[in-house]
């Protein structure tokens, strides 16, 4: 009896070993987070109405990274979160479409260890680049009005003297976030991974700029922010 259970002793460790082995070093991620902003140049804007926000276009976070395993704890990766919303304006009828993005880009390191064969238990610590975006589509001949009007809503009281071909609004901050996870292994490649955690931005509202001109932008509060993220991960090599 005692020999038989030394023998499942050891078929289960074998197996065990084999499993975490088998586990690729390289993998990557694709999925949703959540999070919630608040972005008054948009949605308390009384001189310009942006399109109506729903949770796609203020909470919704597309996600996706990829991870390499360079110690046997630890991960070191890319990731990137972002939020997406397109739509039209008013400005007195001009109509010109919209596009807005932020994008929070990462560089995480991330500990783990196995609480389970098939469950792990991850803490990760990353800085921020965070990149903000909006374009409008506008007419030639109403190009120079909408964008001194779309940055005098934002409280801008020095607009545009001249406008070349390509018009852009962008901010670039820096951050940080942390996070702990939990992750189910489905097989030895593929697994799901539920992180929660924080954001903070060192997001300026005068930081804007569109083609070299330092500009007032819309005011959003996305520092000390909760953040979900729910990925599917598949292990490359």
């Amino acid at each position: 009896m005692k020999s038989q259970i030394q023998r499942y002793i050891i078929f289960f460790a074998v197996l065990i070993a084999n499993l975490l082995s088998a586990q690729p070093k390289l993998s990557a991620e694709l999925g949703l987070g959540m999070y919630g902003p608040k972005m008054e140049g948009f949605d308390e804007n009384p001189d310009v109405f942006f399109p109506a926000k729903n949770v796609f276009t203020r909470n919704l976070l597309l996600n996706w990274g990829v991870y390499y395993e360079f110690f046997n704890n630890a991960r070191l990766g890319y990731n990137s979160f972002t939020s997406y919303e397109a739509g039209k304006l008013n400005l007195q009828e001009s109509k010109p479409a919209f596009q807005r993005s932020i994008r929070y880009r990462m560089i995480p390191l991330e500990t783990f260890f196995r609480w389970r064969p098939r469950i792990e238990l991850n803490f990760t610590l990353t800085p921020i680049w965070g990149r903000a975006k909006i374009t409008m589509d506008t007419k030639p001949s109403d190009k120079f009005e909408d964008w001194n009007e779309l940055l005098n809503s934002f409280g801008d009281s020095d607009p545009l003297s001249e406008l070349a071909g390509t018009d852009q609004l962008v901010n670039n901050w820096i951050g940080y976030s942390g996070m702990i996870g939990v992750r189910f292994y489905l097989s030895s490649r593929l697994g799901l991974d539920f992180k929660f955690g924080f954001m903070n931005n060192q997001y300026k509202q005068d930081e804007w700029s569109v083609q070299r001109n330092k500009v007032k932008g819309p005011a959003m509060k996305i520092d000390d922010l909760p953040i979900f993220s729910l990925r599917a991960i598949y292990g490359l090599k």
